[in-house]
């Protein structure tokens, strides 16, 4: 066999075993999770349009299927949990800018009743699907049953940012959404936190500044206190957030 027809052999090989690698993660290791969505017209508050996997899912005829059907599905036992995080999700989109609204998508879960009468709990994402100038006029709603890889029954809520800046994880509180307190930072408090940002020290803040290494604990104390922030990992986790540094 010729140089050449062995490469082409090992090629046709390695095709193979990659096309049976495929098919070995497709039909054994790859997680298959049933899910459907359906768009929301929010001012009228009644469901537009339903992806043809709702009824293959839940087993209801999307032609007779309402939003107060949707509300008599929900596990009376989450119902009220349910109703909470609807709440605060509201009030986080009325805090927010209309323009970084779409930038986000409010998570939770919970249990829903198909039509043979069992339970499922799926997990809800909402994302802003039409707006105008004044607000969000439709939201598409997708449910993805987690049945299988969540089996707490305690819920939760998430606002997740699409662009990883500005997420907020297991919502409980109403207080989580309150506005972020303002405080004015100086120059040398931005310069300190753009090094400490970058693992500088304080003696290597001191080395690269020209300060003494006093002035610099001294300002560290002192942003700790004026951001609230227990330690310098939260501290710069904030200023982040606020798009300081």
């Amino acid at each position: 066999m010729s140089w050449k027809e062995l490469v082409k052999s090992a090629e046709s090989l390695l095709e193979e075993l990659s096309k049976q690698d495929s098919r070995l993660f497709n039909d054994n290791i790859a997680l298959k999770l049933d899910s459907y969505y359906f768009i929301l017209d929010c001012v009228n508050t009644k469901i537009v349009s339903f992806s043809e996997d709702f009824n293959r899912v839940l087993g209801y005829d999307t032609n007779l299927f309402t939003m107060e059907d949707f509300f008599g599905i929900i596990h009376p036992e989450d119902l009220p949990t349910f109703i909470s995080h609807e709440k605060l999700a509201l009030k986080f989109c009325l805090n927010t800018p209309l323009a970084k609204q779409t930038r986000f998508k409010i998570v939770h879960d919970y249990r829903v009743r198909k039509k043979s009468g069992s339970y499922i709990r799926v997990m809800q994402q909402t994302v802003a699907y039409e707006l105008n100038d004044a607000c969000v006029l439709k939201t598409l709603i997708q449910h993805i049953d987690i049945s299988t890889i969540k089996t707490t029954l305690e819920s939760e809520l998430h606002f997740i940012d699409i662009e990883g800046l500005e997420s907020v994880y297991n919502v409980q509180e109403e207080n989580v959404l309150s506005s972020p307190q303002k405080f004015q930072l100086t120059k040398r408090e931005l310069e300190i936190l753009a090094l400490l940002d970058q693992a500088y020290n304080s003696e290597q803040i001191a080395e690269k500044l020209f300060i003494s290494i006093h002035t610099v604990r001294t300002h560290r104390k002192n942003l700790l206190h004026k951001t609230s922030c227990d330690n310098t990992i939260d501290l710069l986790k904030k200023v982040k957030n606020m798009k300081l540094i």
